[in-house]
């Protein structure tokens, strides 16, 4: 039996459903250089989409012949021309990303640091096909991959890449994960990625939920699982912590709208100190605003690292009683936390 809230991810695993980016890949589109025509023609496909997403359902639309030129390919070309005064994420540097990087420190071209079948990953989930992209759209000061975001390893080849994915799907992967660091930031060169592969592989992506809205109508039709992070129960810790403003009104919004277009996993990590302020604002949200069967994950993980320990009050693991306690939490709304 799938577990609850999965059921399309379950669906295109056993080869019954289609990842959405390869139904992208087989939407004809006419190709314009205007990018206001662009924008105009991707929201008139979108429902075109969404019709395609709910009736074509179902591996037979695989035998579909790919066009020269698709809705997957007009995306890309619209990421692009929003990286001249980029707005991916709600930093809303508006730099102009082909002469210089912001601060996420990421320009045109995206790196990684590995990719690799993952068994660490939440069960549903594993084989997963992770791919590590550095950078990151926050500056934790806790941060457990900080060699991943401060670093560029590996210049990314979409077509290699792509092959990988294929490579990996036919070793067992149940997905393609695309975390980092972040994969927000990245978002041209990931769709630029997926346009060269060839199997009907469900798309993981691992964000903060820190995007833009203007992001998020590019990616949600390429996007089967949203792996999310919900970090913080108000905007003084996110502030704090990860150097981002509004949090909470961001991320609120990105998760309802995540809900409305892909199926959600979302991990809450536990600090120490924390579970006033931030688990419990975190769970009482989740249970009652994208309801209690949501696939939710309390993580218990946290150790202090980075500069984590210029801050007492997270310099520490957690004690069994904060863990106790954030497990009651869980169960006072009604979550049922995934194990």
């Amino acid at each position: 039996m799938p577990m609850k809230g999965l059921e399309r991810y379950d669906r295109i695993n056993k080869g019954e459903a289609v990842a959405k980016f390869q139904i992208a890949r087989r939407m004809e589109v006419e190709k314009t250089d205007s990018f206001e025509e662009m924008l105009e023609l991707h929201r008139e496909l979108k429902g075109k989409f969404r019709r395609l997403l709910a009736e074509k359902d179902s591996a037979d639309f695989l035998d579909t012949a790919l066009p020269e030129y698709s809705y997957l390919h007009i995306k890309i070309d619209i990421l692009k021309e929003m990286l001249k005064e980029c707005c991916f994420c709600e930093r809303r540097c508006g730099v102009n990303r082909y002469k210089k990087k912001g601060f996420c420190k990421t320009g045109v071209k995206s790196y990684y640091s590995s990719e690799f079948l993952h068994m660490g990953e939440e069960p549903e989930l594993i084989p997963s096909h992770t791919i590590f992209f550095n950078r990151c759209t926050f500056a934790c000061v806790f941060c457990q991959n900080y060699d991943i975001v401060y670093d560029e390893d590996y210049e990314v080849v979409p077509e290699n890449l792509a092959k990988a994915i294929d490579i990996r799907f036919v070793q067992g992967s149940r997905n393609v994960n695309f975390v980092g660091g972040n994969p927000d930031q990245h978002a041209h060169t990931i769709l630029e990625i997926l346009s060269h592969v060839e199997l009907n592989v469900p798309v993981v992506w691992n964000s903060n939920m820190y995007h833009s809205s203007e992001l998020a109508e590019i990616v949600e039709d390429v996007v089967d699982v949203w792996l999310a992070d919900f970090k913080y129960g108000n905007d003084e810790c996110a502030k704090k912590y990860s150097k981002v403003k509004n949090y909470w009104k961001v991320v609120t919004r990105n998760f309802l709208r995540a809900k409305d277009n892909g199926e959600l996993l979302i991990r809450h990590l536990v600090m120490p100190n924390h579970l006033e302020c931030c688990t419990e604002p975190v769970v009482k949200w989740v249970a009652e605003e994208l309801g209690r069967d949501v696939r939710f994950n309390l993580m218990f993980q946290y150790h202090p690292t980075f500069r984590a320990f210029e801050y007492p009050e997270i310099a520490r693991r957690l004690t069994q009683e904060e863990m106790k306690k954030a497990l009651e939490i869980t169960r006072k709304y009604g979550l049922v936390n995934l194990v």
